[in-house]
């Protein structure tokens, strides 16, 4: 596994420049090589970016194929990413076998051409990677390769497959199915696509894109390929007829309607004129700005016109949104008894049925499936999972009622314990929770023993918010550390590590002018954070997508972060008329500070002399980051951005990242000395000040910002200056707290700030007053 040193990427497009990326991604060198100069151009500026740090580009050295056949002898793996055509591939593997070496791997990127064909020396596999690779965990491998298998899992982070030489394999095998049926349902039933994706959503466990929205994201054309490698590949499958294009999908890939490749496809972007009657310049169905509003319309599929979409209600889909148990919600929404059920019903049954009906055909672990559906396609839960949600039996029951065909493989079940899963995998945390270890509890978290005298203070406050509860759980996580244990891991399993502090009670407080209460509230969740800074225990943050405004803090306080690759982290208060007040301003001057001691030549006698530029130049980088709410698109970027320390540690996989946590408790326990306070904090006082105030003005001037942002901005540029000092001054970590805390409470009684904070919690966006 660890002999993988260098890979050679064969064909540049899409997939090839995505997967040599993901290897750059993980700090493993690579050549990408086509018949054409490849692009790295278009890497740099692919959407969503490819990348998790841009300067990584340096190690994807690009090059034509036949000008650079000996540097596949450097390689210890290649990868063919060419065109789905197996003439060229046969092709390409004649012309690169002399250059490859015995012990190297070579791998094909096909998404369904078949093993048998393809396979031309014993260290051959199928690796096919699912697009874009840096953000889809799925790889199914066809073939014998456990050693590169390890690799794939270890070293990049993905969850590998196996499956077997069928045709798509398993992923798009079972979910162009299910897509399929979505479209053929839809044509016979008159179900409009929006009243589907509704359906076919969150509420049953699928990605928010549903079906018809994930189509013009994939593709048209793209689709309508792999369901045809499926209908001619698949002589014998019952369901065959379902991979046959419907008379509307003809017609739209006719008219060049192929989704959002070409703006036009499912659905379609449209501006309506301006309308200054709407307060908040919001609508639900898109943002509205001086150059009118965005409405995103729905395609009839009977007519192939373009329409305002259809609004839906079901009482199944409003009680879902209260329900976080994802097998209770899917049992809400496919036996409800309205048309979100029989909807959900004739789709979701259909789908049970096909998974189940082909193992061991495509494969032979129910597991693989389950797993390859999570991975490739995001869904909550897999086929048999599903099963199992719904209960095995039930589901089976009301099958032969309506006079369908039970799959043998079901009916074993129903012979033995009726569950596909008698005990269901868990992750570290949810085992270590159902082994009995949560020891304390409260409506916004808990503190679950994580053994080896290792807590954790887990969140499960509403979209993981930060409240009192929440503060509580994390005091009574440290307080069980110190008194008992090795150390605290904060994070939880929930859809984002924390998308901030709890909007609502703030707004509502401030609206109530209770300021004494509001007080109180800030500067308990500034003590909460200063005892995660100081605990005589390590505290190890572990983060994962959205760590936001108060959830950044908290990874701030914390003496290490041991962050998932995919986290989105920032400080992002602005974007509600406020700044950061739980030593999120306090903070990042701290790690500015610090980055700059380090890359300071010990050779100078004083440490940021004038002609260095003083105080000022960590000041600056705060400013920069908290005014303009920059939030760093991977955990890499973020110690670009001084959020993480270049030691703290980066997770390649979610699924391992509490336990990865825990590994470094218990690794920095064994000599861990909290930090001391910090008592000589250089500011550069009111002329810091004036030089940030300049900057902002410019900005305005210039258009790009309100002179509300403004106001904004110079609140922040008074608090990381030192408030009302007048020149360079040295100041400890109390008297910033106390800053970040009136500003905080200065900007809660501004009517804009309510404003904005109002239109947040109403639309999820932020408004520009």
């Amino acid at each position: 596994m660890h002999s993988i040193k260098k890979v050679a990427v064969i064909g540049s497009g899409v997939m090839g420049s995505g997967i040599a990326a993901h290897l750059a991604n993980c700090g493993i060198p690579s050549y990408l090589l086509d018949v054409v100069p490849p692009d790295l151009g278009k890497i740099l500026k692919a959407k969503p970016a490819h990348l998790y740090d841009a300067d990584d580009i340096k190690l994807i050295t690009p090059g034509l194929l036949d000008q650079n056949l000996e540097k596949l002898k450097e390689c210890d793996w290649v990868i063919e990413a060419i065109p789905e055509r197996l003439d060229l591939k046969k092709e390409l593997y004649k012309k690169i076998t002399p250059y490859l070496r015995n012990d190297a791997w070579v791998s094909s990127n096909t998404s369904g051409l078949p093993f048998h064909e393809l396979k031309f020396r014993d260290k051959f596999c199928i690796t096919h990677f699912f697009n874009p690779p840096r953000y889809l965990k799925l790889v199914e491998m066809v073939g014998d390769a456990p050693e590169l298998a390890a690799f794939i899992r270890e070293k990049l982070g993905k969850g590998v497959v196996r499956a077997k030489d069928t045709p798509n394999f398993i992923a798009n095998r079972i979910g162009v199915f299910h897509v399929y049926d979505c479209l053929h349902k839809a044509a016979e039933n008159g179900w409009p696509v929006e009243v589907i994706d509704k359906v076919m959503g969150p509420a049953t466990l699928h990605p928010k894109s549903a079906a018809f929205r994930t189509c013009d994201i994939v593709g048209l054309d793209t689709l309508s390929l792999v369901a045809k490698t499926c209908y001619d590949g698949c002589p014998q499958d019952e369901c065959r007829a379902t991979f046959k294009n419907p008379e509307f999908l003809d017609k739209m890939i006719e008219k060049k309607w192929l989704g959002e490749k070409t703006k036009s496809g499912f659905y379609k972007v449209v501006l309506r004129p301006f309308d200054p009657s709407t307060s908040s310049g919001l609508r639900v169905s898109g943002a509205q700005d001086e150059r009118g509003a965005k409405e995103i319309l729905s395609i009839n599929l009977q007519t192939l016109e373009y329409g305002s979409q259809q609004k839906f209600r079901a009482d199944s889909l409003g009680k879902v949104r209260e329900i976080t148990d994802p097998a209770e919600k899917i049992r809400t929404v496919v036996f409800a008894d309205d048309e979100a059920g029989k909807i959900a019903w004739s789709l979701m049954s259909n789908m049970l049925l096909y998974a189940a009906n082909r193992v061991p055909e495509i494969s032979d672990s129910i597991q693989d499936v389950d797993h390859a559906m999570r991975w490739g396609f995001n869904w909550e839960m897999g086929p048999f999972e599903m099963w199992d949600a719904l209960g095995v039996a039930t589901v089976a029951e009301r099958l032969q009622k309506e006079g369908r065909v039970v799959p043998a493989l079901v009916q074993d079940i129903l012979k033995k314990d009726g569950k596909f899963y008698p005990k269901p995998s868990l992750t570290f945390l949810k085992s270590r929770k159902e082994s009995g270890g949560v020891v304390e509890t409260n409506a916004g978290g808990s503190v679950v023993d994580l053994g080896d005298g290792v807590f954790c203070a887990e969140f499960h406050s509403k979209m993981n918010a930060i409240d009192g509860d929440v503060l509580e759980i994390i005091n009574k996580g440290l307080a069980r550390a110190e008194k008992e244990g090795q150390g605290l891991v904060i994070t939880n399993e929930g859809e984002n590590f924390s998308v901030g502090a709890n909007l609502m009670l703030i707004l509502l407080t401030a609206q109530q002018k209770d300021w004494n209460q509001l007080d109180f509230i800030v500067r308990e969740f500034q003590k909460t954070m200063q005892a995660i800074r100081f605990s005589k225990k390590p505290v190890v943050a572990a983060p994962f997508n959205l760590a936001l405004g108060g959830g950044c803090e908290t990874c701030l306080s914390a003496a290490h972060i041991a962050a998932a690759a995919e986290t989105y982290v920032g400080l992002v208060e602005v974007g509600v008329g406020l700044l950061p007040a739980g030593g999120g301003c306090k903070n990042m001057l701290l790690r500015w500070e610090e980055r700059m001691r380090e890359n300071h030549n010990p050779k100078d006698k004083i440490w940021f002399s004038p002609a260095d530029g003083g105080p000022f130049p960590k000041v600056q980088k705060a400013f920069e980051l908290i005014a303009m709410a920059k939030v760093a698109t991977s955990a890499k970027e973020a110690k670009k951005f001084g959020f993480l320390r270049k030691n703290d540690s980066v997770v390649l996989d979610r699924e391992n990242l509490t336990e990865a946590a825990k590994q470094k408790v218990l690794e920095l326990s064994k000599n861990y000395a909290p930090p001391l306070p910090s008592e000589k904090i250089q500011l550069p006082g009111l002329g810091g000040e004036m030089a940030l105030t300049n900057a902002v003005h410019g900005f305005l001037i210039k258009g790009e910002i309100s002179e509300y942002d403004a106001f904004i901005g110079k609140t922040i540029a008074h608090v990381l200056c030192g408030g009302d000092k007048p020149s360079t001054h040295y100041t400890d970590e109390q008297h910033l707290l106390d800053l970040e805390r009136e500003a905080f409470l200065k900007l809660c009684g501004e009517e804009k700030t309510q404003a904005r904070m109002q239109n947040m919690l109403m639309t999820g966006k932020p408004l520009r007053n």
